[in-house]
């Protein structure tokens, strides 16, 4: 009796020290340019910009770690000196393994919501391309149809990923969706 006891008092133990683990994010860094060895780089939650809040390592060997287990819409920042050496980056702190590149277009990726968030920096970008250009010639109805079809595709995007999550509440909060 003993024995069954202590055996699933240790598969218990077990057992939770492994969902502990699954909950927590570990994001692997790398940054492009050479000039940014041994600079601070910093994970700052949105909405929550706070000293108490904000993560910040060194880098080194071109590589950076984050880990943690709070799960947030987080912006991944290099130092205001150096922010001319890589471009700011969206990441949802959920659990699992997030892989991100810091540099003139940096990415991520490796997590459900990350996945998406980066199908919707891409949608963002190729909205950017389209957009101005014809908003700057005075082609305004042409750039409306843009915007809203881009909008629609974000609130599918949010309604995929679940507009509870993390990534569908933030993006049906840039573009609330009209009663219809």
């Amino acid at each position: 009796m003993k024995k069954a006891v202590i055996l699933i008092f240790a598969l218990s133990a077990f057992l939770l020290s492994s969902c502990g683990r699954n909950a927590q994010y570990r994001i692997h860094g790398r940054v492009v340019s050479n000039e940014l060895e041994d600079m601070q780089i910093f994970l700052v939650p949105l909405g929550h910009e706070t000293a108490e809040f904000v993560d910040s390592v060194h880098i080194h060997n071109h590589e950076f770690f984050f880990k943690g287990k709070e799960h947030w819409m987080c912006e991944i920042r290099l130092g205001k000196r150096q922010r001319d050496k890589g471009q700011n980056l969206l990441v949802v702190t959920e659990p699992g393994d997030i892989y991100v590149t810091i540099g003139p277009d940096s990415s991520g990726g490796g997590t459900p919501q990350n996945d998406s968030l980066q199908v919707w920096k891409d949608l963002t970008i190729a909205r950017n391309r389209v957009f101005g250009p014809l908003y700057d010639a005075g082609r305004k109805a042409e750039a409306d149809s843009v915007q809203m079809a881009y909008k629609k595709r974000t609130w599918e995007l949010a309604r995929n990923v679940g507009e509870e999550s993390i990534l569908g509440a933030f993006l049906m909060n840039l573009y609330p969706q009209p009663a219809e």
